[in-house]
C-alpha cells in the first residue's frame, strides 16, 4: 500500500458522492443528509457533523512524542458494507475508538447499506473509489484511511480486520510522520 497525497480535487471527489440534486451545493447536500439522520447517542462521535466539514477548534489528541493535534483536523474514512462479515466485527470497535479518541469516522458503503455501527453510511461513488483505491478498483472492506480535512492529504491505515491497538498505532505513525 502506498501513501497518497490528495489535492483539492480529492476533497471534491470525496464529497461529490453526497450530491443528490443538481441545484444544491455539496455542503447543502451534506447538511440535508445530516439533518435527516437519527443517530443513536453512542454513534454521535462517529459521524461527520454537518457544521464541521472543515476544521474547527476542538478536542486535542496527544501523539506518543507528546505533540498535540486537533482531532477536528482529521477524519477516519471507512469503506464498509452492511453485509460484510468482517465489517460487522470491525465497525463496532472503530466506533468505540472514535468515541474514545474524538476522531470522527466518515463511513462509505460499497453495497449501499450501513450496519449497526454506521447505519447512515454514504454510498461510495466511483470517483471516490478511484481516488482511494485506484482507477477501476472496487475496494476491499473494511478499509480505513486517515485524511487531513485541511490539506486533503491521506494515509492508508488498514485493510481487513485489525485490533484497535494496532489501528491506533498506525494513526499515531501517520500523524507523527505528517507532523515531523
Amino acid at each position: 500500500m502506498k501513501t497518497t497525497s490528495f489535492v483539492v480535487q480529492g476533497l471534491v471527489a470525496i464529497f461529490a458522492g453526497l450530491m443528490f440534486t443538481a441545484g444544491a451545493s455539496t455542503l447543502d447536500e451534506i447538511r440535508a443528509l445530516e439533518a435527516k439522520k437519527q443517530v443513536p447517542a453512542r454513534q454521535e462521535a462517529a459521524i461527520v457533523p454537518d457544521s464541521q466539514i472543515s476544521a474547527a477548534p476542538g478536542r486535542r489528541y496527544s501523539l506518543p512524542d507528546n505533540r498535540q493535534i486537533n482531532v477536528a483536523d482529521y477524519r477516519i474514512v471507512l469503506f464498509m458494507q452492511g453485509g460484510c462479515h468482517y465489517c460487522q466485527q470491525f465497525d463496532p470497535q472503530l466506533a468505540q475508538l472514535s468515541a474514545q479518541t474524538g476522531f470522527r469516522v466518515f463511513p462509505y458503503t460499497l453495497d449501499g447499506q450501513g450496519d449497526a455501527s454506521f447505519p447512515a453510511a454514504i454510498p461510495a461513488p466511483r470517483a471516490v473509489l478511484d481516488q482511494f483505491f485506484g482507477p477501476g478498483n472496487n475496494g476491499v472492506t473494511p478499509t480505513t484511511f486517515i485524511v487531513n480535512v485541511n490539506t486533503l492529504q491521506s494515509w492508508p491505515l488498514a485493510q481487513g480486520i485489525l485490533d484497535m491497538n494496532t489501528l491506533l498505532q498506525r494513526i499515531n505513525q501517520a500523524l507523527m510522520f505528517r507532523q515531523g
